[in-house]
């Protein structure tokens, strides 16, 4: 029974967390959008989110970028699905939707996003069957892997930086 209490307590626990960070007028043009949109909610609970599965186990400065690149989604989903809707209070909420993300974008996740998005999108279309393109990767091969192995060890030293600071704090 203790359990059952616990769960039930950790569920209201993250159903208030979500509730109160979004902004109440937010909530209320969501939940309009989403009485407007989804017509059948049995077809978005097949166990494939769209976004929220990427999130899983990333480091912060990885969920930043990738959060951002979502953020960025998001406005092109709702730019075209304001661009399609014929009804105006649709389109005002698409708006104001757009409107809080553009905020969330610019204030917590500032950055080069658009731009690592471009380079993202450029390597993915890279054609691996191209003969040329397959002799450039050799050719570039050891020195990305260099590169690789130095951000991978400056990395473990930054690491070790921290491991020696926190110790000596915890030691005085």
């Amino acid at each position: 029974m203790a359990l059952y209490w616990g769960v039930c307590l950790m569920i209201l626990g993250w159903m208030t967390y979500a509730k109160a960070s979004v902004p109440e007028n937010l909530d209320k043009s969501i939940d309009g959008l989403k009485a407007y949109y989804i017509k059948n909610e049995n077809e978005l609970h097949n166990a494939h989110p769209v976004f929220l599965r990427v999130l899983k186990d990333l480091k912060e400065s990885e969920q930043n970028l990738l959060m951002s690149i979502i953020m960025d989604t998001y406005s092109r989903i709702f730019a075209r699905m304001q661009n399609e809707s014929q009804d105006e209070a649709t389109k005002d909420r698409l708006a104001h939707v757009q409107e809080h993300l553009k905020k969330l974008q610019e204030n917590y996740f500032p950055g080069k996003s658009a731009e690592l998005k471009t380079y993202a999108e450029t390597l993915w279309a890279i054609k691996d069957n191209d003969p040329i393109v397959q002799q450039k990767a050799l050719f570039e091969l050891k020195r990305v892997y260099r590169e690789a192995t130095q951000m991978k060890n400056l990395k473990n030293k930054d690491r070790r930086r921290r491991q020696v600071k926190s110790t000596r704090k915890q030691k005085s």
